[in-house]
């Protein structure tokens, strides 16, 4: 008995179905949600030059990641 190409992309794709793999927008989704959780703790404590730079990155990401979720739904 012989497997061909198709029976093997056929089992590797009932495979993929199966697995908990996160797409693209709920990845940025989730980054999101993580980067507002770090930016509501650092915002508790006491400012710093470290927390500051961190949150200017933080917010540049969010933004990012806002644009992306924007254009996707675009799509």
């Amino acid at each position: 008995m012989t497997l061909g190409w198709g029976t093997l992309a056929g089992g590797i794709g009932k495979l993929l179905d199966k697995l908990p793999i996160q797409g693209r927008r709920e990845r940025w989704r989730n980054e999101v949600e993580n980067l507002k959780k770090e930016k509501k703790q650092l915002l508790k404590g006491k400012a710093n030059e470290k927390k500051v730079k961190r949150l200017d990155t933080i917010n540049s990401r969010i933004e990012y990641l806002d644009q992306l979720l924007r254009n996707a739904e675009k799509d």
